[in-house]
């Protein structure tokens, strides 16, 4: 399967399938292949209804068909699955095709993971994996929120070739809120459709009650609630676009040859932003990270094989540059432009900020921007940040073919290692453990499960979603 660098140029779309984003042995070497600006992992796009695969709520406990036939049951203790070891997998519930392989798009409620693919959108339980609710999408799946709120999520799917159908759905039951056509209110043409959005597909980002849509000549708001539109704004052309909601509302835009423009939005009042910034085109491409703060990706100079780039925290009330983390050599980050997610590999918590290393992880203080701690991992891997909880960092190595996976606790106020749990050792596990590791997305510790799920294009049905590690709260 083919790479690509870790930073340069926004993606171009459509790509091949989706290949690495946080792969052990990519990182291990640490480098990037240095081919230029095609870099999007995941392929917009849906697939057509009558290919759904008559399988269960759970997936075959291995991905790959080796060693033993039959299901292979995880480690049993009183209270379930040993730690470390695989609690259930999910495989895909659709066959997907080259042109229509998205997977984007997955939430979490206080126990399901709700994870969309081609064209449908399934719920799973967190903790045993039971298929809880699902629905079929109308159309191939061309765009999904980064984020829900109020268990509310959106995603748009193709409709007559344009991606304009959009669908509010709750995530506690799977029931459609409400669907309407962008179309029908804007008149857009074909700038949404595959042949004319270029690099520029569109994105969706939720704020305040409110669904934002961008894409190269426009943007719109609807209600949450209804679907009913609030505001629409058109531009002229831009290259690419980028937005993420949660604390606010962050539109990206490459429009021109000069700027790059970076906007916190009013949802009721596009043409009035709260506040507006630019930066030279030649100073970097931008990912955003987090809204709160808000903490971009930077990638400095004209793009191309450079891995080179820096963590910036902005002002949320004016935009303006706080401060700025530079470059470290020894970071090991898979992508930072991912459609659904942050950063692979780097976290934000407050005024924390912490990054994947090669057999480290380093915590930063985003106030004054220096280095708080190291904390020191298997030095032939890259050790991942996954979550903040109760004072400690979850940290991840991701397995090898021939190494167990590992999940290690870390405090947060001096990086001391607290607990150390290895993965499963068996053959099958190692081997689907490593797969998973080089998804398009980034692992998420949820209800004493590690999750490793995958945000982007399926490349064919025997690939896995979800991959769940059991990941007791266990303090000793």
């Amino acid at each position: 399967m083919s790479q690509s660098p870790h930073y340069g140029y926004p993606p171009q779309t459509p790509p091949p399938p989706v290949t690495s984003s946080f792969t052990a042995s990519r990182l291990s070497s640490g480098g990037g292949s240095g081919r230029g600006p095609l870099r999007r992992k995941t392929v917009l796009g849906g697939l057509a209804l009558v290919l759904l695969l008559a399988v269960g709520a759970w997936a075959a406990w291995a991905f790959t068909g080796d060693d033993s036939p039959g299901a292979k049951k995880p480690a049993q203790t009183a209270k379930g699955p040993a730690a470390g070891s695989v609690a259930w997998m999910a495989k895909p519930r659709t066959t997907p095709e080259k042109k229509f392989n998205s997977a984007l798009g997955t939430w979490f409620t206080d126990h399901l993971v709700v994870k969309a693919e081609p064209d449908m959108v399934t719920a799973y339980d967190v903790k045993s994996g039971e298929k809880k609710w699902s629905f079929i999408l109308t159309g191939p799946l061309c765009a999904a929120s980064r984020e829900s709120e109020g268990n509310v999520a959106v995603v748009a799917t193709m409709f007559g070739g344009h991606c304009i159908d959009l669908k509010a759905f709750d995530l506690r039951d799977g029931h459609r809120t409400w669907d309407e056509l962008v179309l029908a209110d804007s008149g857009l043409g074909d700038t949404l459709s595959p042949e004319k959005w270029g690099k520029s597909e569109p994105r969706i980002a939720l704020h305040e009650g409110h669904v934002y849509m961008t894409w190269n000549t426009g943007e719109q708001t609807r209600r949450l609630s209804d679907g009913k539109r609030v505001d629409e704004q058109k531009h002229d052309a831009c290259e690419w676009v980028d937005a993420a909601g949660g604390a606010q509302l962050i539109s990206i835009t490459y429009c021109g040859e000069k700027e790059i423009q970076i906007r916190s939005l009013d949802p009721g009042k596009l043409g009035k932003p709260r506040w507006s910034t630019a930066m030279p085109r030649n100073d970097g491409f931008l990912s955003i990270v987090s809204t709160r703060p808000l903490v971009l990706a930077q990638a400095p100079g004209k793009g191309g094989p450079d891995d080179r780039f820096d963590f910036v925290m902005l002002d949320q009330a004016t935009g303006k540059e706080k401060t700025r983390i530079a470059y470290n050599r020894n970071w090991r980050l898979g992508d930072c432009f991912l459609t659904t997610s942050g950063c692979t590999g780097a976290l934000v918590d407050q005024d924390s900020l912490y990054v994947a290393g090669q057999g480290l992880t380093y915590a930063y203080d985003l106030t004054s921007g220096k280095e708080r701690w190291t904390y020191k991992g298997d030095a032939n891997r890259s050790t991942a940040p996954v979550a903040v909880h109760d004072g400690r960092l979850a940290v991840y190595t991701p397995a090898t073919s021939d190494r167990p996976g590992r999940l290690a606790y870390v405090a947060t106020s001096s990086g001391k290692a607290l607990r150390t749990v290895d993965h499963s050792n068996d053959a099958r596990d190692r081997k689907n453990e490593a797969v998973m590791g080089r998804i398009a997305g980034f692992p998420r510790l949820v209800d004493e499960r590690l999750l490793l799920i995958k945000d982007g294009g399926l490349a064919d049905e025997n690939e896995g979603v979800i991959l769940a590690i059991s990941a007791p709260e266990g303090k000793n």
